[in-house]
């Protein structure tokens, strides 16, 4: 049985293997839908796709944090019209959306750039985890 470590700002806080996922102590805590939380579980079922072969590996952090925002911000967002709105409401659409600030932000900066990697639909299927 393979392990991947899941490690978000430099600390580790969930590994996963082909079938489950365990979440560390801390994040075990937060309440259902918090940004963190959310974005962590997407983060796991990235690993969750490579260990099982439906998506190309190997696994890296920043592959799954890519694949987490991509899941997670709708492509609206990246609508020139919109980008000047939501960057003044940064804070209050992050937690709308359920992921950290500092995610969208960096999502947005990259769709100023370059389209955002879509998220295979398998992304909407995290999968079961050990609570």
């Amino acid at each position: 049985m393979r392990i991947q470590t899941i490690t978000y700002r430099g600390r580790p806080v969930a590994c996963a293997t082909a079938t489950r996922f365990f979440l560390s102590d801390d994040l075990e805590r937060l309440p259902a839908g918090d940004p963190l939380l959310t974005f962590v579980v997407y983060m796991c079922a990235y690993a969750h796709e490579v260990l099982t072969g439906e998506l190309p590996g190997p696994y890296t952090d920043h592959n799954a944090r890519r694949f987490a925002r991509a899941a997670l911000v709708p492509d609206e967002l990246a609508d020139p019209d919109r980008l000047e709105h939501t960057h003044r409401n940064l804070e209050q659409t992050a937690l709308a959306l359920k992921l950290p600030a500092a995610e969208l932000a960096v999502h947005l900066a990259g769709t100023t750039q370059s389209p955002a990697p879509s998220p295979q639909a398998a992304c909407t299927r995290p999968p079961r985890h050990g609570r």
